[in-house]
């Protein structure tokens, strides 16, 4: 779905580098499946982007990206020399404790690993004004002991637009923002990609629940889990999914055969209690037939008493014409 951030033409591309420090402004580039929406001059891609800084003369070392959604351009498109940091932070809402940590952090090291340049941050949000606004002005005050006015005062000079809400700017004065009645700001309607649903850095879900208005199953309790079961022995459904099956207890025989683990019927040294029978193919003893009759054993004649028999010698070499004639 390629609808434009609301309002995001209302502001410019880019604005100025802030005077003292290495940070920039610009609102979000949109990738090139936005061109067919947006005039020829309208549009801010990441390739414009680069352009523009080297225009005034500035390098842009590393992007911190504020967006709660992906869709508007790839980082891939970016210099393979740019760093790149992606925030997750809510819009319209002041962002909590474990963001602006977040953001410190990332500022910090990159300005330690690179003292030895005049590299800038690029920080944008939707339209580089509130979010942006909010988290620059809070490193340089907390970090670089700016003044909250002059803080927000050189920001808003330098980004071209100044900071619209109020209680951003209430609290980077240190004032409570329910004092004023002017904070509550009736919200308008955001596309639901461009904001983060739960308040605060959400970097701890997985990529795609993060841009939707539902909560990731399972998200925040997985990790408490132990170690998976191991699977039971009593049932192959428990062996393939990996549960382990308990059996419902019965007074009668077990539901499945376990007689493989008792002893064979003639190694037993008692007979089987009632309580633990054998199964149905082994609880049965197996029919004994009477046996047959035993027939006589044949009786062999001696040699001697064969070569006695009459007619014996002699009829091995005799024709059957010879016989005959003998006989008769």
């Amino acid at each position: 779905m390629n609808k434009l951030p609301e309002r995001w033409v209302d502001y410019i591309p880019i604005g100025i580098r802030m005077s003292g420090t290495r940070f920039i402004a610009f609102k979000v580039p949109l990738s090139g499946v936005f061109d067919s929406k947006l005039s020829p001059k309208q549009r801010f891609s990441p390739v414009d982007l680069v352009r523009k800084v080297k225009e005034q003369s500035e390098e842009l070392g590393m992007i911190i990206d504020l967006t709660c959604t992906t869709r508007y351009y790839n980082p891939v498109a970016l210099p393979k020399t740019m760093a790149y940091s992606k925030i997750y932070t809510a819009g319209h809402a002041i962002p909590d404790a474990q963001t602006i940590q977040q953001f410190k952090s990332i500022v910090t090291q990159f300005l330690s690993e690179n003292t030895g340049n005049d590299k800038l941050i690029g920080v944008h949000c939707t339209h580089g004004l509130n979010r942006t606004g909010y988290l620059v002005c809070r490193y340089l005050i907390d970090l670089e002991g700016m003044d909250p006015n002059a803080a927000i005062e050189l920001f808003n000079k330098s980004r071209g637009h100044s900071i619209e809400r109020q209680n951003y700017i209430l609290d980077l004065q240190g004032k409570p923002a329910s004092d004023d009645p002017t904070q509550k700001i009736a919200r308008s309607s955001v596309h639901s990609e461009q904001e983060c649903v739960a308040n605060g850095n959400l970097s701890s879900r997985s990529s795609h629940f993060q841009y939707h208005n539902y909560q990731a199953p399972w998200s925040s309790s997985w990790q408490q889990r132990g170690p998976p079961r191991e699977p039971s022995r009593h049932s192959r459904y428990d062996r393939q999914n990996g549960h382990d099956y308990v059996p419902y207890p019965r007074q009668h025989r077990p539901w499945h055969d376990e007689s493989w683990k008792r002893p064979h019927k003639w190694e037993q040294a008692a007979p089987t209690p009632q309580h633990t029978r054998l199964p149905r193919h082994m609880d049965y003893e197996e029919p004994r037939l009477p046996l047959p009759p035993a027939l006589p054993s044949p009786v062999k004649q001696p040699r001697e008493a064969a070569a006695q028999r009459p007619h014996d010698s002699g009829r091995k070499n005799m024709t059957y014409k010879h016989q005959k004639h003998r006989d008769t």
